[in-house]
């Protein structure tokens, strides 16, 4: 189940971002990229109790190598951006939809 709702994630952050999927998980830069990278990471984390491990092997299985502590880096650094983003809650809030 916990596979579904990170596909789920990962298939309304690229539908928003306007992107495929194999472009969130490139070796990037570009902050469309890295913030909808770390969307995906902060809702399977904090919305859908992911372990690291399990988040980490998902990825793996995109084809992307995340290791658990730039995972981890990378929800700390998301979870700043919405503190002091009022607009960005809102997009977490669209994105954390989950069809079951």
């Amino acid at each position: 189940m916990k596979e579904y709702i990170y596909q789920q994630y990962l298939n309304n952050i690229c539908s928003h971002l306007g992107i495929e999927s194999s472009d969130l998980f490139v070796k990037s830069k570009e902050t469309g990229v890295v913030d909808g990278r770390q969307l995906l990471y902060y809702l399977c984390y904090n919305n859908s109790n992911m372990k690291l491990t399990e988040i980490s092997t998902y990825t793996g299985n995109q084809g992307f190598h995340e290791d658990q502590a730039n995972i981890s880096r990378s929800v700390e650094s998301f979870t700043k951006k919405l503190e002091s983003d009022n607009d960005l809650q809102a997009i977490v809030d669209k994105m954390k939809r989950v069809e079951v």
